[in-house]
């Protein structure tokens, strides 16, 4: 990708890098539309990083939280499970007495005694096994999957957690005391990533973490939280980047500022090239690979999600023919009717004054578009282009006709 996306890789390694002067933990947010490429390219930084001592601990937020409520306890719970799901596998051996701790924390602090008894009798892992490691995950998991939907326990969970938030980290920073303890012959800290944040509903990612970072900023951990740019260009109440440090990881840059809207840049093209060469024979596919490209990049305005998504589609609609521009176009048109379905009436003729402009505004219509990727950020800096999909829509074409006729 072009400068590593825009230095992104260099930056997130430079945040969570460890060294004389920098801060013991770290707490980085990883901002960008879904499908940018924000895991890959986190995921090989972290692998290199790993070679210095780091040790992700990945949540996938989408599998782990109730997307329609989570609130700030339960990511804290969901952290400590994840942690101690991690133990078995990096084989640390971990002192009785903070095993027995978080034993007490999530059965006696946590849940009433009627539910810890019924987790306890449903657990395959002997009780036998007491404090061991494979117990406590077992039952950490049960925990926390009360969390994933509206029930009695969930409330109960979530009114003894939340009725004393400081204790709730201080418990938590003990399980990561103890866990930092058993690395410390490794020269390693743990790194927590919550994968595919940015795909949660902003309003539920501001109250349980934007709103809370005070609280979360206070975990002994290294953390790296993704977010969707409405949570910082239209927030609900918290800017991401005045609740942590931010790196911003925009589209690949198809166009620069001034270009035309059906102008693309050749080293994004050559970019896209690079990207497609991995997962298929381009001559075998395409009839012209170049103007093919050249239309991939169009189409997706440099979003990589929708560029294999278009390509997909377009392989599909032809197999076993070979590709044409026009296949993709129509392959383009068929994602822009995707994304102008989360759409309404009045948002094209607002979706035109940003084409026009290039600016963004902090409202909710602004927000519901940012979070469907909708509107995409062109480069580094802060110019924004409604999606080209959404631009070659006709009742967008109809708003800017309007926008244009006099009076």
């Amino acid at each position: 990708m072009p400068r590593e996306h825009y230095g992104v890789a260099h930056k997130l390694k430079k945040h969570l890098s460890s060294g004389a002067g920098r801060p013991e933990f770290v707490h980085v947010g990883l901002m960008g539309h879904a499908g940018v490429g924000k895991t890959t390219l986190a995921r090989s930084a972290l692998a290199e990083l790993a070679r210095d001592g780091l040790t992700p601990v990945y949540i996938r937020s989408l599998e782990a939280f109730d997307q329609g409520d989570f609130v700030f306890s339960d990511l804290m719970l969901v952290v400590a499970e994840a942690i101690i799901r991690e133990l078995g596998g990096l084989q640390l051996e971990v002192a009785g007495e903070h095993l027995e701790a978080v034993r007490g924390w999530f059965a006696d602090e946590i849940l009433i005694a009627t539910h810890s008894e019924q987790i306890l009798g449903s657990l395959e892992v002997s009780a036998d096994a007491g404090v061991s490691v494979p117990f406590l995950a077992a039952f950490a998991a049960k925990v926390t999957a009360a969390l994933k939907s509206d029930n009695e326990y969930r409330r109960e969970i979530r009114r003894r957690t939340e009725r004393d938030p400081a204790a709730l980290v201080r418990r938590l920073n003990l399980l990561l005391d103890a866990v930092h303890k058993a690395l410390a012959p490794r020269r390693s800290k743990l790194c927590v990533v919550f994968d595919d944040l940015e795909k949660m509903n902003p309003a539920l990612v501001d109250g349980a973490l934007l709103a809370r970072a005070p609280e979360f900023r206070q975990l002994r951990t290294n953390a790296l939280l993704f977010f969707n740019p409405s949570c910082e260009y239209s927030p609900y109440t918290t800017p991401a980047s005045r609740a942590f440090t931010c790196i911003n990881m925009p589209v690949l840059p198809v166009r620069f500022p001034g270009d035309a809207p059906d102008i693309v840049r050749p080293e994004a093209a050559n970019a896209i090239a690079q990207l497609l060469q991995h997962r298929m024979a381009l001559d075998a596919v395409f009839t012209d690979p170049s103007a093919c490209i050249h239309a991939l990049a169009h189409w997706s305005g440099g979003h990589i999600g929708d560029i294999m998504m278009i390509a997909r589609r377009a392989v599909e609609n032809v197999e076993p023919d070979k590709v044409e521009v026009t296949d993709i176009e129509n392959a383009g048109r068929w994602l822009g009717g995707r994304r102008t379905s989360t759409l309404r009436p009045s948002d094209f003729a607002r979706a035109v004054e940003i084409h026009k402009s290039h600016r963004i505004l902090d409202t909710d219509q602004d927000r519901r578009m940012l979070k469907n990727s909708c509107i995409l950020p062109y480069d580094g800096i802060e110019w924004w282009d409604v999606h080209p999909g959404v631009r070659a829509d006709e009742l967008f074409l109809e708003a800017l006709r309007e926008a244009r006729s006099p009076g």
